[in-house]
């Protein structure tokens, strides 16, 4: 009785441990999709965060730099398995995104029409609205799944009994 109560155990670590890396696999490509195409285009992407009208002006360039190479090393963070990587870049990623929201809110609320840029320059870009804010609160509890789990130490597989031992005989 005893062997199939920690074998149910096992199974839903296992599972838990898979639906910790599948947000985390899900997060980190939004966050990479939407990184390159905006670093590998700096000037658009300060034209767009331009349209914002939010950050002065002297600020647009320093902006455009900063943000898509704290995405990706926040998604690196979360790809990482290292429960404290993994909460670090979740912290990142959930500032940024709370930024983004509070960036999307301004705009509705002062009924400025402007594309999101939030995946860079792109053929069909979201117009800012209520469905793009509504993303970004998904994409937030995403995030907080991923924080949580690693915080709750799913994100780590542990190792097996005398496995750092055998590594340590081989070095």
């Amino acid at each position: 009785m005893a062997e199939l109560a920690e074998s149910a155990r096992r199974r839903r670590v296992l599972a838990q441990q898979l639906l910790s890396w599948a947000v985390r696999i899900g997060v980190a490509t939004v966050f990479v999709v939407a990184a390159v195409p905006k670093a590998g285009d700096l000037l658009s992407f300060a034209a767009d965060i331009r349209n914002y009208q939010v950050f002065p002006e002297r600020s647009l360039h320093v902006i455009a730099a900063i943000v898509p190479m704290l995405e990706l090393v926040g998604a690196a963070a979360l790809l990482s398995g290292h429960p404290r990587w993994v909460r670090a870049g979740g912290l990142l990623l959930g500032v940024l995104t709370v930024a983004f929201i509070a960036l999307i809110a301004s705009v509705i609320v002062r009924g400025i029409d402007l594309q999101c840029g939030c995946f860079g320059k792109q053929a069909a870009a979201d117009a800012v609205g209520w469905p793009t804010l509504w993303r970004d609160v998904a994409l937030l509890v995403a995030i907080a799944v991923a924080a949580c789990d690693a915080a709750a130490g799913v994100a780590h597989v542990p190792r097996p009994e005398g496995a750092l031992r055998a590594r340590v005989r081989l070095w």
